[in-house]
């Protein structure tokens, strides 16, 4: 449990709720005007929509590739390639459209959460941040050809993953300005000095929220990548068996899109732990060494910080580090196994 002040927590509720999405009361209204519901799961109708819209990805990327005009010059015999292939791509545009709508609902919520208004000076610059970003990755993977036959490079279907590319470029620009946003509210002062102590540990516990979940919804969606770019070796040996596929492509790019999820998602942690730091010192400060009792205080301060997430478990830090790093492992994964 986490001590407060007994002047605090007789307060009313209501008092002590303000500027927190998610708490009661004041923090209620907050919710309505800004459209913030972090602990509330969609509804059904929501869920619905969600599904529709990853179907109707689906749909798109499936017949993107098998009625592309590329696609005639599979034969019955190696047509299966092209089939799988299409589907991973389908799968990949269902998830990658719903995730982008689901980040960009995150990413609006963070945006309408700061005081005393949205910061559209700064969305914009994370959002041009987020471009320079995909402009980085594209030009360390763009000059790489997926294959070769006697020297010559092969692209097929090189027209549509290039409008691939730049859709999962679009997608993921939500992911990346969430992590922003993230960061950016936890590391202005402006945004804690006026809130009461239970709204400012209750705000820490809902940006750890938000980031576990940015982390999760756009790890799958650049592992998803990932598997498609290494299955596409697949496709150009069908089609050219005597192609030459670089097979540590798959991995650079993996190692790309790790290193750029590491990058946000540890700038987004680090502004959270220093907020929570400056919180523990604020609310639980180190006793005095030569105080008579020091278990007390220290007892309190451990507890406010195990609350916050300061002292990560080792599970939590496991799994983050999954998410992170789990475009590089699939495709370590992919080139060890036997072609």
């Amino acid at each position: 449990m986490v001590e407060l002040d007994a002047g605090q927590s007789a307060e009313p509720q209501k008092k002590t709720s303000a500027g927190v999405p998610g708490s009661n009361s004041e923090g209620d209204n907050l919710q309505r005007s800004s459209g913030v519901h972090a602990d509330e799961s969609p509804g059904t109708w929501a869920l619905v929509i969600l599904l529709a819209v990853a179907t109707l990805g689906a749909l798109l990327g499936n017949l993107l590739i098998l009625h592309a005009p590329d696609a005639a010059r599979f034969t019955s015999a190696n047509k299966a390639a092209l089939e799988l292939w299409a589907g991973l791509i389908g799968l990949l545009c269902g998830y990658g459209l719903a995730a982008m709508v689901v980040m960009t609902r995150w990413s609006w919520q963070l945006l309408k959460t700061f005081r005393p208004g949205t910061p559209w000076l700064s969305a914009a610059g994370w959002l041009l941040a987020a471009c320079l970003t995909l402009v980085v990755i594209a030009q360390l993977t763009a000059r790489i050809p997926a294959g070769s036959v006697n020297g010559r490079p092969v692209h097929p279907l090189s027209h549509q993953i290039l409008g691939l590319s730049i859709a999962g470029g679009i997608a993921a620009i939500p992911g990346f300005v969430g992590f922003l946003a993230v960061r950016s509210l936890a590391g202005d002062d402006s945004q804690w000095d006026e809130k009461k102590p239970q709204c400012q540990i209750l705000m820490i516990v809902w940006l750890r929220r938000y980031l576990r979940r940015l982390l999760a919804t756009f790890g799958l969606f650049l592992t998803l990548y990932v598997v498609a770019t290494a299955a596409r070796r697949q496709l150009i040996l069908a089609l050219h068996p005597n192609a030459a596929y670089p097979s540590d492509y798959p991995v650079l790019i993996g190692l790309i899109f790790a290193a750029a999820l590491a990058l946000y998602h540890v700038m987004a942690t680090m502004a959270i732990n220093s907020r929570c730091e400056r919180l523990l010192d604020e609310y639980a400060p180190f006793p005095n060494p030569h105080a008579d009792d020091i278990s007390t205080p220290l007892s309190r301060r451990q507890d406010l910080a195990a609350f916050l997430g300061a002292d990560s478990s080792w599970q939590q830090t496991f799994q983050n580090g999954v998410f992170v790093l789990a475009p590089l492992l699939t495709a370590l994964i992919g080139t060890a196994l036997p072609k």
